[in-house]
């Protein structure tokens, strides 16, 4: 296992007051060193001018000067010449792994390189009635010292010693207990890499709301608790059940806390009026499955807006956990099931279901049935769900018949929360119902099934076909053209992946006179958690 270092420049830019106020003081220190000895001059050789974007820390050529990813102006930027320490082959500008073997790069060394290491070690020495201000810059430096180290040297044992002077001034650094944490695995101390990914999560937690805000602020705090989830799995098995219980406990208030603020929100559903509508695609398409294109009735029907999230199915699991009641459940389910999601590999306790306006996934068909008929709902046929998706005139997409990727959760550094790309919209007001997860419907599947299907209502093979409808593409199809509204996609109803999820619809019934979220409220009093 490898921890890799990809969501440092997020907490980095945490950081960023702290980095403005040390830089002043590091320039001075570098100056008096300069001007105790003669400076070796910078050559071609040894050095090699490039621009920066200050957004993405991406490096170009210093005849650009504006990022061709987000318009950023450029700034200048001078990056050492780097060197693998295995082949000891030099770097092309902006690389940082060797081209050759993969090994992660350094500065060349003394031998090479006369100024790839500083003359002297600025000592910071601070005195018994030191400002805050001032622990700050020493911890700041303390930490760019232990980076330097790190990252020239390989000197985990020094940069650790260095980390550990911050911390004693200014423990409130969410990089540096990530760092400390990394350090830790690195020298074999699994319970100490732990302590410190635990500190850097709970900061991030702690950020102030506009930090939150940041679209990658979610991913950044997902990643670090993958981190720990990995790390969890050396420990003694007692320990490793101590920490579950704890997380399993943090997440069951914050789901708490989640549904009060949200269940009015995550409960609404759109009415669908009766009428006709576009089903399928045309011939030309070379898509046997989804043709022939043909025109379909359906009576009135709810859908949900979003897709059932995991504070949802929490309140589910904790309904059966609580009363044993499973007489919703699909009559022909697999014995002994608790609609617990995960995979063989990923279970409950992973980090992803810690978010509880994340779309619920790894549940499968069985899942999907029995949460819908508790809620008092039910899975949508494929024709309410493909309605629902592109409305009455055959759109491609749930915007129109032109792919537009910023309409959609797509891509793996895409937000998860429901509900994100309201420019994304169905016509009826569904939101993430192309991109973000796919969702289960109700119908067995058969390839043939459109050429004999009825025009009203249809709802799939009467009989099974081992195959269970899936319709949206996710955040993780391959292409565009598998994220229309026409797709079919399939699977064994015990399937689970990270990429299945569901929402679910209710009938219509006009006599009631009450609406879709009335209905809810009333259902919700019924589902209270004891």
């Amino acid at each position: 296992m490898r921890i890799v270092y990809i969501i440092v420049p997020f907490i980095m830019s945490i950081m960023l007051p702290y980095n403005t106020l040390m830089s002043k003081e590091i320039k001075k220190e570098e100056q008096k060193v300069s001007q105790k000895k003669d400076p070796v001059p910078h050559t071609q050789t040894n050095i090699t001018k490039n621009k920066l974007c200050p957004e993405c820390n991406r490096i170009y050529p210093g005849d650009v000067n504006f990022c061709s990813v987000d318009g950023k102006e450029l700034i200048e930027y001078t990056e050492e010449l780097l060197i693998c320490p295995a082949c000891k082959q030099k770097a092309n500008p902006g690389e940082k792994f060797c081209k050759n073997d993969g090994t992660q790069l350094i500065l060349q060394s003394p031998t090479d390189k006369k100024t790839s290491l500083p003359d002297k070690k600025v000592e910071i020495n601070l005195p018994p009635d030191a400002t805050q201000e001032e622990k700050t810059k020493a911890a700041m430096y303390h930490f760019m010292e232990g980076n330097r180290l790190r990252e020239e040297m390989n000197d985990f044992e020094g940069a650790l010693e260095e980390y550990k002077k911050a911390e004693s001034l200014n423990p409130k650094l969410p990089s540096l207990h990530f760092h400390m944490g990394g350090i830790y695995w690195k020298l074999g101390n699994q319970r100490e890499a732990l302590t410190h990914l635990d500190k850097c999560k709970t900061l991030l937690e702690t950020q102030p709301p506009e930090t939150k805000l940041d679209e990658n602020y979610q991913k950044t705090l997902q990643d670090v608790k993958v981190y720990i989830s990995k790390l969890e799995k050396g420990l003694k098995p007692s320990e490793k059940n101590q920490r579950k219980e704890l997380t399993l406990a943090e997440r069951d208030e914050r789901m708490k806390k989640a549904l009060v603020e949200n269940r009015e929100k995550w409960s609404e559903m759109i009415l669908i009026p009766a009428g006709k509508f576009i089903m399928g695609t045309t011939e030309d398409e070379f898509i046997p499955e989804e043709t022939p294109q043909h025109e379909v009735h359906l009576d009135t029907y709810y859908i949900d807006k979003y897709e059932v999230t995991n504070a949802q199915y929490w309140e589910f699991l904790q309904y059966l956990k609580t009363t044993g009641d499973h007489s919703k459940c699909f009559p022909g389910e697999p014995k002994g099931k608790d609609h617990t999601p995960g995979t063989p590999h990923t279970g409950w306790d992973y980090p992803y279901f810690d978010y509880p306006d994340y779309p619920v996934s790894r549940v499968d068909w069985y899942d999907a049935y029995a949460y819908a008929a508790w809620a008092g709902k039910r899975l949508p046929s494929e024709a309410e769900w493909e309605k629902s998706a592109r409305g009455t005139d055959g759109r491609r997409f749930p915007w129109g018949n032109v792919w537009d990727a910023k309409r959609c959760n797509v891509g793996p550094d895409a937000p998860l929360s429901v509900g994100s790309f309201e420019y994304g919209k169905s016509p009826y007001g569904c939101l993430d119902i192309i991109g973000s997860i796919s969702e289960w419907c109700n119908d067995w599947y058969h390839p043939e099934y459109y050429q004999t299907s009825p025009s009203m209502n249809p709802k799939g093979p009467e009989n099974s076909t081992g195959m269970r409808i899936i319709k949206g593409g996710s955040l993780f199809a391959p292409y565009a053209y598998k994220m229309r509204c026409a797709v079919r996609i399939f699977g064994k109803p015990e399937d689970r992946n990270k990429s299945i999820g569901f929402r679910c619809a209710k009938d219509y019934k006009q006599e009631t006179g009450k609406t879709a979220k009335e209905a809810s409220k009333q259902e919700d009093k019924v589902k209270e958690v004891h």
